[in-house]
């Protein structure tokens, strides 16, 4: 199968600074994609290499195996949806929706007609009349996406698009857009720091660091399984576990991670386990998050709602089980 998007080697520099660094990445049709990775790391500058804003220095960005070289953004079959919307403030919902139709010289009635149905799509029939100004930050993104829609592209780019969104918004959203992306069946690319929201919507993810892919694979692969230090603790917070810690436990030199809902706290000092004191609490609703000092090794672990809690300075035993504890690759 030709991947939608594929990477050969690209690189992106400016000036000293290697933004994108010889990047190897398939993204296949149908898939939803998300690049995940902290400021700086290189993914919104693919995003906007794959639409065309910007040129790779080095390497080779193939569309559906048609060479992306030098092909200007508004010819290639990719739309992009922007955090900030981007809508024009005078112009009513139904013409920005209709803008990219209108360019192609598209009539005004089929044009319209068009945008009524992408409207419809994305849940805001009957929104045509309004202007932006009228709408909700939710509404807002909804229209954007109708109008990167519009054009039936085979590949959509979002850059955090609900990055401006308030917390219960943007997991509506992030649920809509996954069971929007299956039913068209459209590529979607997404870009994201937020880990939660790359783990819940993504078919397979990607993180980057320094212009580079640490590591790619399934929501579960990438939180249950890094490969590195990076991923492990930029992905869901786990505990990184350095050689000596590994090796009394495990039996092997070799860095580990071990996820916080994988410790269990006992409130006895003595006994078996990993012994440890308990620096503070954060309650985080449906559980609550314990740093604790085991001899000078910060460790974190998460306690559920109901359980009983130690205090803090407390001293506990800590257990888990070893099938838990992930070696990673050497070197990492």
């Amino acid at each position: 199968m030709t991947p939608a998007v594929s990477f050969t080697k690209v690189s992106r520099h400016f000036g000293t600074v290697r933004a994108v660094d010889a990047v190897d990445l398939e993204i296949q049709p149908g898939e939803f994609f998300a690049m995940l990775g902290p400021s700086g790391s290189g993914k919104t500058t693919c995003l906007r290499l794959i639409a065309g804003f910007e040129q790779p220095t080095a390497g080779h960005i193939r569309i559906f195996g048609e060479e992306a070289q030098g092909v200007p953004p508004y010819r290639r079959n990719v739309n992009t949806v922007f955090q900030d919307y981007a809508l024009f403030p005078h112009l009513n919902v139904l013409d920005n929706v209709a803008y990219g139709l209108m360019v192609r010289g598209i009539g005004r009635a089929e044009r319209h007609k068009a945008a009524e149905e992408a409207l419809a799509l994305v849940r805001l029939p009957g929104f045509g009349a309004r202007k932006p100004s009228q709408l909700s930050g939710g509404q807002r993104q909804r229209v954007a996406l109708a109008r990167a829609l519009i054009n039936r592209p085979k590949v959509l780019l979002l850059d955090e698009p609900l990055g401006a969104l308030d917390l219960k918004l943007r997991e509506s959203m992030q649920e809509e857009l996954k069971i929007l992306q299956t039913s068209l069946g459209i590529t979607f690319v997404f870009v994201t720091h937020d880990q939660g929201e790359a783990l819940s919507m993504a078919d397979r993810v990607a993180v980057f660091n320094e212009g580079r892919i640490m590591q790619v694979g399934t929501p579960q692969d990438i939180y249950q399984k890094p490969r590195s230090r990076f991923v492990a603790d930029f992905v869901g917070s786990s505990n990184v576990l350095p050689p000596d810690f590994v090796q009394r436990y495990a039996g092997q030199r070799r860095w580990g991670s071990l996820r916080p809902e994988s410790i269990r706290v006992a409130r006895q000092a003595a006994g078996e386990g990993v012994q440890a004191r308990v620096v503070a609490l954060n309650y985080l609703g449906s559980a609550t998050r314990l740093s604790l000092d085991a001899g000078g090794l910060r460790l974190h672990a998460t306690v559920p709602a109901g359980a009983a809690l130690p205090e803090p300075g407390e001293h506990v035993a800590l257990t888990f089980n070893r099938e838990q504890l992930h070696l990673m690759e050497e070197g990492a």
